[in-house]
Parts: structure tokens; sequence; C-alpha cells
């Protein structure tokens, strides 16, 4: 974790290949990733798992006694990750986003139209009970004002498919949540 902390303080921006491979080199993030999504003790980790032969989820994380699936999306980290274009008062959401959040709607719909596929249940090992999607893309600071930021937070919040909750994280976020969770872990150390 301190390793890709440090990674990351080094730049200011980077493209989704090399963040991916970064966190791929970093297998144990994966589980402090998990709590974003509320996915308890993942004992299954996927990079790059195929879905039906059309989709591609860069990490799958999952509890396979509780059925549980978290599909993670990575984006760049670009000065125009999150937002571009527009006017100076009012930037769009970023194709670099949306594409994110267009492979999430994808693989809700694949899980919702075939949810007792052979192919899709042998990608996870046995049947789906319960998903949850992470779009983690940009940095905190390409957030040019009040205005984006509070965007930002809605979409981050109020997000959802089929009323499953979809996170979207910058990689600021990401680390900050990591953090936190091994915070956690440690003081339940100091009560034990």
């Amino acid at each position: 974790m301190l390793s890709f902390k440090a990674w990351l303080a080094g730049r200011t921006f980077f493209g989704e290949a090399e963040v991916v491979a970064q966190i791929r080199a970093r297998a144990q993030m994966c589980c402090l990733l998990a709590s974003h999504a509320g996915i308890r003790a993942p004992d299954l980790i996927r990079f790059e798992l195929a879905l039906k032969g059309l989709f591609r989820t860069d990490l799958v994380l999952g509890n396979d006694h509780f059925r549980q699936f978290a599909l993670i999306e990575f984006e760049d980290a670009q000065a125009d990750s999150l937002f571009a274009g527009g006017t100076r008062q009012y930037r769009h959401w970023s194709r670099r986003l949306e594409h994110g959040f267009g492979q999430v709607l994808d693989w809700a719909w694949i899980r919702n139209d075939h949810p007792n596929d052979t192919v899709l249940t042998a990608a996870f090992g046995g049947p789906i009970h319960d998903s949850a999607y992470l779009v983690v893309c940009g940095r905190d600071a390409s957030l040019v004002d009040e205005m984006e930021r509070k965007r930002f937070e809605h979409r981050r919040f109020k997000t959802r498919i089929e009323g499953t909750p979809v996170a979207f994280l910058t990689y600021d976020d990401m680390v900050k949540g990591m953090e936190l969770s091994l915070e956690n872990a440690k003081s339940f150390a100091i009560l034990g």
C-alpha cells in the first residue's frame, strides 16, 4: 500500500494500463479495495475477466461463501478524466468517466439478462447473489472548482443500477479509503 501511495504521489497524471499494472503488482491492495464495495473478506481475485466474450472487467473481487462480487473498472487519471469540454463555468462529464460507467451498465445488463447463464456462472464459479460496481477514474486535483466537486460527489453517492450503488472514486479517494481500512484493522488489533 505504501509503495502504491508513493507511486501515486510521484505522478500528477497517468494512463489506465499504467495504473492497472501497478495495482496488479500489489494484489494485497485488492482486499482493501473490496471494502469500498462492501465485499466481505475477498477470496476471489481476477484481473481482466471476460464476460460473455463481449465485455471485459479490469478487476473482479469476490467472496465465494457469500457469492458477492464487485466488478471494478479503472480509467486513466488525466486533467480531463472527470470533466472535459463545455465552458469555463460548466464542463461536461468526460468520455473516460462515461466509458467506465458504460461498462458497468453493460455488466449489470448481462447479469440481469442472463442470471443463470452457464457461461456467466462458470466465469464466477457459481451464481452471483450480490454485486457491487466501482469506477475509479481521475485525480482530486482535476476537479477545478466547488461545483465540480459537488457534481462528482453527487454522482459518487447517488448513482444506482437496479438499486445497487455504483461507487465512483478518484485514485486519491481510493488510497484514502484503503488507509482508513488499514487504520481500522490496526485499531481492532489493539483491542484484542
